[in-house]
């Protein structure tokens, strides 16, 4: 399954409702194994006031998330 496709269009979905959001990365080194970490930062206005997120799954479905609360309101 192509993630990022996904991502591409739920952005786009997002963006054709009136609401532009924005993903930053970051990567760094784990200080447990060494290994690098990227993080992923959704953001509308203010990358501080983001979400983050460590994978592209988690990204997708944060994504879905906020389109849902937009389109049919309060989704908890």
């Amino acid at each position: 399954m192509n993630i990022q496709k996904n991502i591409n269009k739920v952005l786009l979905a997002l963006k054709m409702s009136g609401y532009e959001y924005f993903i930053n990365t970051q990567q760094f080194k784990s200080q447990k194994t060494g290994r690098k970490v990227t993080k992923y930062i959704i953001y509308d206005d203010n990358p501080r006031d983001g979400i983050e997120c460590y994978s592209k799954v988690k990204v997708l479905e944060n994504l879905v998330f906020l389109y849902k609360d937009l389109l049919y309101g309060d989704t908890l």
